[in-house]
């Protein structure tokens, strides 16, 4: 008996593995249709989970003939990646000293979001009132 491994599947000649991709594409652009054609019928097709692969055939040969001109979404920036960005800096500019509004304007977040933040993840120390000093905290903790 065979068993399914992802190896196994992207082994597969592409247009065996987009057929499927493609059907329930054009299937999910239909209902996009009924409902207005409201949104992007990126987001739909993704929220249905088709397939780069069929995505690309559907939005190359399909929407063309609908008259559709799809522009690429932008992805929004989430928090996550905006407390990722402050992490960076605080290890790329170790002992280096920063303002708040510097901060703010590095990351996009709120003046009082990154002091509650600062204070507890241990990437910025505070050193006055609005200036923080960039440090590393796995070091701090080892050579506490």
């Amino acid at each position: 008996m065979l068993n399914l491994t992802d190896e196994y599947i992207e082994s597969l000649p592409v247009d065996v593995r987009r057929i499927p991709d493609v059907e329930r594409g054009l299937y999910v652009i239909q209902t996009w249709q009924k409902h207005g054609a409201n949104g992007s019928p990126m987001s739909w097709l993704r929220d249905y989970m088709v397939r780069p692969e069929g995505m690309e055939w559907i939005m190359g040969n399909i929407m063309p003939k609908l008259g559709v001109t799809v522009v690429a979404e932008e992805k929004t920036e989430k928090r996550k990646d905006k407390y990722a960005k402050l992490e960076k800096l605080a290890l790329d500019n170790l002992y280096h000293e920063f303002t708040t509004q510097q901060l703010v304007d590095e990351s996009g977040l709120g003046a009082q979001t990154i002091t509650k933040w600062a204070k507890t993840t241990g990437h910025f120390r505070v050193i006055g009132r609005g200036k923080w000093e960039a440090r590393n905290p796995k070091d701090d903790r080892k050579n506490a």
